[in-house]
Formats: structure tokens, C-alpha cells, sequence
């Protein structure tokens, strides 16, 4: 019986259903680590880190495996208020957005727009998606607009003070006069001059204190609405002044600072125009003291933007509106991030009922085994696979797991398993012979995922386990198959006769020149580009690769003309200079010692048959941008060798193709032996070794 790790409880569990407890782990993972944002996953309540996607990486520096022993308090600066007013936000309505300071790995802190949205996954555990945008020079533009608006209110400050020293000059000169004419009458009306310089002194003081009493107004609006694009509507006039942000913001230029209402409303967008002048004058012709709205502004270069307005109004002593002072900002980023947002919902929940439903019809068995509760839980396939009756997905699988495993695989899987969960893998696959419930053997091969937490201790596995016995049957059978024919494969020659090329002549002419024709314009016609230009070059290469195939057809029965009239060498450099014209690819050929009429026509051509067979598996699958061909012999043996800088593969894992197996029959015809010498990121090489004296004239 398979124990549980060091340190673990093991008790069995009532489970739940596969489908539901491991969906969402799995989906998430493939969804976001191939995103272009920066996107983190996290539990909710503790904000340690679950996964990051390669451009979360990117951005704070870290690798993938670093950043999962982060908690989020390592990440983003939680004293900020407006994290805590974010995380305030996010606990009421599910999601919320903030600007935040994030620390990199090597602690240089970034200011970033952070957007955040929680989800509970299928065990119940609350958790969230956090998307990270650098918004340093977001930062620096809004800096540079507060500076140009704290100009706007200092010149104003100054405007109004200026206005208020020349109207405190002019009183004084009016004061003065009167002063001096009421000297020079007669005392007999000095009373009366005396009235009236008090009445002027009066006067001039309302209208100063009038004066005085709407720049103040201007200023006190100014600070409570300062934000963006400043505004002051003469509802008398028609003239609206605003501020110079307008041109950063939406791109017009006023010259002046000055325009009027009807070019406002030029700049709405038509069907929008009626409810917002309706609602306008609805407002004026009220009481109110406040005018707010949202909708929609085209910019100066033809776009649209979403803006939020507020003002407040000024009236008259009898309540009439005569201005409006306000600002405009513009919320277009705020929008889109709000649209992102709901359709990366709509996505996330979309995947989620087809990966359930995927699950639900999978011939796979998949399976979910909780380290920390000894907790393990099967999919239905199980049962479909091997037959066992499972209630509600439960039984005594993980208690008697052992028994099931054949005998003499037993020891070997539980080592195995062991193994890869005390070490630091993340990854566990194996395959053995399982019993099925009526007693038959399956030949099964097991994968998984070990999800560990910051220190590194396994705390579950996911995986699934697939029934390849049929596969290995058929491997089996089609291995017994090449082998009793094998010795039955024959070199075929093809005669090539005159009334046969002069059928080749009019197929290139009739069919191929046709097809070259056609593609040739439609690549003209790509090349004038436009929005179906791609199609065009789309319908070019499959012309040309028609083409291609049709040549490739004609020609296939020249080859044995050209290795007898012009011999291997010439075959093999032609086709390489043939494959490099096509091909982003170099390939270097090499005959040292080779003596080429020592050996018979149908053995060079199994050498070149041999030699194509691997050009084409190199270009297939092996992304190799050189290739090296040679052949060489010596006194027992000819050699023939084909290596390439490509990716490379595991020999352990990898699966022989019938190409491969093309090539070990040609080279066994002949009493020789074939073999692959591949290691992964470092390239391919293909050895085949013949006896000299069998191929001998």
C-alpha cells in the first residue's frame, strides 16, 4: 500500500468530483502564462502568491519559481492608502483598480496601475487575479498637467489682484477729487459735498467688494474642481474660457483661451447632442447650484473620449444662471480598463464550463491526491478506464492503491512517486501495468503536476492516468509487421523513356505554368497591399506549393537517371541547393574516401533515398538552420552521417515515426545498421553504417 510523504496525516475522505476540483487550477495556469500583461494569482485573504505569468516576471524581476514564495506585501506597498482603499473596495464589490507603488526584486519601486478581481475556485478557496501596468510616465504626465494647473490658479491669484490695485487706484483718484472740489466751494454746502463724497466712497467700495466678491468665487471653484480641463461659461455672452490643458488633453488649440457654446456643441457626438444640451438648460432653468454629466467628446484628431463634467453655476440675485465654472476630465483609460475587465470575466467563466464539460467526456482518468489531508479524488473517466465502481467519485483507491499496481511494477512506481515528491520537481509522469477490475492487465502511463507551497513542501498533485494498451498493441503489430517485411522491400527503378519526358514537358507546360502564373499575380497583387493583402499572399503560396508538388511529382522518377548518368555526389548536392533555395538553411556536403563506382546503382540509390528522408524529417520538425552530409569508407564499411543544429529531442521519449522506420528498412536491406543521437537543444545526428562487401559491384 502506497504511504504518504514524512509529516502528512493519512485518513481517507469523502471526495468530490474531479470536474470540479481541478478545472480551475488547471485553466488559469494555461490562460495566463502566455498573456501579454503582467497577471498574478494570489489567495485572497493572505496574498501569497499561487502563479505569475512570464510578463509579471519580466516586469518585477523575478523568475517564475521566486516569485511564488512571495506573498503580496513583498510586492506592492500596502501602506498606501489607496491600496487599502483598493483592497477596501475589492473585498465589497469583487473587483476594484488602484494607482500603487510596486517594488521590483531589486528594489527599485515602480509606480504601477494595478486592476484586481476575486474569485473563488473549486475547493472553495477565495482568490485573486491582479493585473500589474507600468504607469511611471502616466505619473509624470499627470505631474506635469497639476504643475500647468497650479500656473493657471497662480495667474489667475495674480489677474485678480492687479484688477482689485487698479480699481483701489481709480477710487482713491475719484476720492481725491471729490475731496478737492469739496474744498473749494463755499462752506455753506460743505455738508452737502460731504454726503456726496460719502455716497461715492460708498460706492466704489460695493462695486470693489462686487469685484473682489467674483474673484474670489472664481478661485474657490477653481480649487474645488480643479482636475483636467478648467472651463468658465458667460451663459450671458455665449464666450466660454478655458484652460490651456485642453490642448494636451483633447488636442484643440483656442488661441486665446477663448470659444463659445456653439463650438461645445459641435464637439459632441451626435447622438448624444440632444439629451446633453436638454439636460443643460433643464438644470439652468432650475435652482440648482451644481450641473454634472457623462458623456461622450471627439477629440481634435477625430477620436472619441469618455468624460466626466461637473460645475458649479453663479447666479443673479434673482436666481437667473449667468456662468457656469467647471472642469472635464477625461475617463477613456478608466473605460477600456472597465471593458477588459468584464470580457476577461466572460472569458475566464466561458473556459471554465468547457474544460468541465471536457473533463466530463474525458477517456482519461484524472485525479487529484491532497498530500496535506491524504484527500484523493478520481474523474469519472476511472471508471470508464478500469472498470471499478466509484460512489460520488469516492472508494478505497488511495488506501489500496498498491494492489492494484501489477506486482512487478509495485516497488518501482512507489519509489518513484516518493522520490519526486521529496525532491523539487514540479512534474511527475511513469508508466506501468495497472489490473482492472475483472483482473485484466492495462498498460497505463501516468502525468502530473506537484503544486508546492513557498518553502517547496508538496502539498497536492494533479494529474491523470491513460489507458495505452490498445496503442501498445497496435505498436506491437505494426513493429511485427515491418519486420516480416523487411526483408521483402525491393529497390525500385523506373525507366525513363523519351514519349515519358515528352509527357513531363506538357504537364510542366499545361499544368505547372499555370499554376506559376496564377500564383505570380496573386503575389502582385499582394504586394500593393491594402486590407487583402494577406489574402492574396495566403492564395500565392498555396499556388506555388501546388506547383511544387506537381514537380515534385514529374521528377521523382528522374532520380534514378541522374545517379546513373551523373552519380550520388551530383543527386545529393542537388537536392541540398535544391532545399536551400526554399529553405532558411545551409547545408555543407562531404565524399572523403568514398569511391562511388565501387558500389552498385540501386545501393547509391538507397543512400539518396536515405539522405531525402532525412532532409525532409530535419525541416518538419528539428527548426535547424545548418545541416552537415557525409559519406565516408573504409575497408569493412561504408558510412553515411546526417547531423543538424536543431532543437534535438529525448531518445527516451521519443516515439519512432515511420520515416525512421523507412530509413532503419533501407538501411537493414543491406545488412546495415541505423541509429539516432539526439540530446534536447542539441541537435540531431543520424548514423548509418553498411558492410562494404555487401554492396559491393
Amino acid at each position: 500500500m502506497l504511504s504518504t510523504p514524512k509529516g502528512i496525516n493519512k485518513r481517507q475522505l469523502p471526495v468530490e468530483k474531479s470536474t470540479v476540483v481541478t478545472s480551475g487550477d488547471i485553466l488559469i495556469r494555461q490562460a495566463f502564462d502566455n498573456s501579454l500583461q503582467a497577471n498574478i494569482i494570489s489567495i485572497a485573504h493572505t496574498g501569497k502568491i499561487l502563479v505569475a505569468n512570464s510578463a509579471a516576471c519580466k516586469l518585477l524581476g523575478y523568475s517564475n519559481k521566486e516569485i511564488q514564495t512571495k506573498a503580496g506585501s513583498s510586492i506592492f506597498n500596502t501602506t498606501e492608502s489607496s491600496f487599502k482603499k483598493m483592497l477596501n473596495q475589492r473585498n465589497k464589490k469583487g473587483h476594484a483598480s488602484a494607482y500603487v507603488s510596486v517594488i521590483k526584486k531589486s528594489g527599485k519601486t515602480i509606480y504601477c496601475e494595478i486592476t484586481s478581481a476575486v474569485f473563488t475556485d473549486e475547493q472553495g478557496i477565495e482568490k485573486a487575479i491582479t493585473t500589474i501596468t507600468d504607469a511611471t510616465q502616466n505619473r509624470l504626465n499627470q505631474k506635469n498637467i497639476d504643475t500647468l494647473k497650479d500656473k493657471v490658479v497662480a495667474q489667475n491669484i495674480r489677474l485678480a489682484r492687479s484688477k482689485q490695485k487698479n480699481i483701489d487706484a481709480r477710487n482713491d483718484k475719484i476720492v481725491e477729487s471729490n475731496i478737492a472740489l469739496a474744498k473749494s466751494r463755499q462752506v455753506k454746502i460743505d455738508m452737502r459735498k460731504e454726503k456726496i463724497v460719502a455716497n461715492n466712497i460708498i460706492q466704489a467700495l460695493e462695486r470693489a467688494d462686487d469685484r473682489l466678491d467674483d474673484n474670489n468665487d472664481w478661485i474657490r471653484h477653481i480649487a474645488k474642481v480643479s482636475y483636467d480641463v478648467m472651463w468658465d461659461w458667460n451663459i450671458r455672452t455665449g464666450e466660454i474660457y478655458v484652460g490651456d490643458s485642453i490642448e494636451e488633453v483633447f488636442g484643440y488649440k483656442t488661441g486665446n483661451n477663448s470659444t463659445d457654446f456653439k463650438n461645445f456643441t459641435r464637439c459632441l457626438v451626435p447622438e448624444e447632442k440632444g439629451r446633453i444640451e436638454q439636460k443643460l438648460l433643464k438644470t439652468l432653468a432650475s435652482r440648482k447650484k451644481t450641473w454634472s454629466d457623462s458623456y461622450k467628446l471627439k477629440c481634435s484628431d477625430g477620436s472619441v473620449a469618455f468624460t466626466n463634467n461637473r460645475a458649479s453655476i453663479i447666479r443673479d440675485e434673482n436666481g437667473k444662471a449667468i456662468r457656469l465654472i467647471g472642469a472635464t476630465q477625461d475617463v477613456s483609460r478608466l473605460q477600456e480598463l472597465e471593458n477588459k475587465l468584464d470580457s476577461q470575466v466572460l472569458i475566464r467563466d466561458e473556459f471554465n464550463k468547457i474544460f468541465t464539460e471536457a473533463a466530463r467526456l474525458s477517456f482519461e482518468g484524472i485525479w487529484e491526491w491532497n498530500l496535506i489531508t491524504d484527500k484523493f479524488i478520481l474523474g469519472e473517466g476511472f471508471n470508464k478506464l478500469f472498470g471499478y465502481n466509484l460512489k460520488n467519485n469516492t472508494g478505497n483507491i488511495m488506501a489500496d492503491w498498491g494492489s492494484y499496481l501489477h506486482p512487478a511494477d509495485k516497488k518501482i512506481i512507489e519509489k518513484d512517486l516518493h522520490a519526486a515528491i521529496a525532491s523539487t520537481s514540479l512534474h511527475w509522469e511513469q508508466a506501468y501495468r495497472f489490473i482492472r477490475a475483472d483482473g485484466s492487465i492495462a498498460n497505463v502511463f501516468s502525468r502530473a503536476s506537484i503544486i508546492r507551497d513557498a518553502g517547496g513542501k508538496a502539498l497536492r498533485m494533479i494529474g491523470v492516468m491513460q489507458d495505452v494498451s490498445k496503442l501498445r498493441r497496435l505498436e506491437e503489430k505494426l513493429e511485427q509487421e515491418m519486420n516480416l517485411k523487411t526483408t521483402q522491400i525491393a529497390e525500385a527503378k523506373e525507366d525513363a523513356r523519351d514519349s515519358e519526358r515528352s509527357g513531363i514537358g506538357r504537364e510542366l507546360h499545361d499544368n505547372v505554368n499555370q499554376l506559376l502564373g496564377a500564383s505570380k499575380m496573386y503575389l502582385e497583387m499582394g504586394k500593393k497591399g491594402g486590407e487583402n493583402s494577406q489574402m492574396y499572399l495566403n492564395k500565392s503560396s498555396d499556388y506555388t506549393l501546388s506547383a511544387i508538388e506537381e514537380i515534385r511529382k514529374l521528377t521523382k522518377g528522374l532520380i534514378t537517371d541522374i545517379i546513373k548518368n551523373f552519380g550520388l555526389f551530383h543527386a545529393i548536392e542537388n537536392i541540398s541547393n535544391d532545399t536551400m533555395e526554399v529553405n532558411p538553411i545551409r547545408i555543407k556536403c562531404g565524399f572523403k574516401g568514398f569511391t562511388e563506382n565501387s558500389v552498385n546503382d540501386k545501393f547509391k540509390l538507397n543512400i539518396f533515398r536515405i539522405v531525402q528522408e532525412q532532409l525532409n524529417n530535419v525541416l518538419k520538425h528539428s527548426r535547424a538552420t545548418r545541416v552537415i552530409i557525409k559519406i565516408s569508407q573504409n575497408d569493412k564499411s561504408i558510412m553515411l552521417s546526417i547531423a543538424d543544429n536543431g532543437i534535438g529531442f529525448d531518445i527516451l521519449k521519443k516515439r519512432n515515426g515511420i520515416g525512421l522506420a523507412n530509413i532503419k528498412s533501407r538501411t537493414l536491406a543491406y545488412n546495415g545498421i541505423a541509429d539516432l543521437v539526439s540530446q534536447v537543444g542539441k541537435g540531431c545526428t543520424l548514423y548509418a553504417t553498411f558492410p562494404l562487401a555487401d554492396v559491393l559491384l
